[in-house]
């Protein structure tokens, strides 16, 4: 089965950074590929955007390699509730 979250932030990196997808596994380094300050903050922003998660500061220290990112990001989305689809067919409060 496909990682689709291992996949959409391997093409969000590759986006930022603007280099081929292929060229990115989950063992990639991301100080060898030359992420700054400011490329980590552009792909936290598309990050949060693509899977409409907030990544706190403190876990952003931690990441060394995509792999990092691509578990940092599924706990995030396992944590997260799930999206109210409802509409406002809920029960009425009692």
């Amino acid at each position: 089965m496909p990682d689709l979250v291992a996949e959409k932030v391997i093409a969000t990196l590759a986006s930022v950074k603007r280099i081929p997808a292929e060229s990115i596994t989950l063992e990639t380094n991301l100080q060898e590929m030359g992420i700054d300050s400011l490329d980590v903050f552009s792909l936290l922003f598309e990050l949060e955007n693509a899977f409409k998660i907030s990544i706190p500061d403190d876990d952003v220290r931690s990441i060394k390699t995509v792999n990092d990112i691509v578990e940092g990001v599924k706990k995030l989305l396992a944590a997260a509730p799930p999206p109210d689809t409802s509409m406002g067919s809920a029960s009425p409060a009692s």
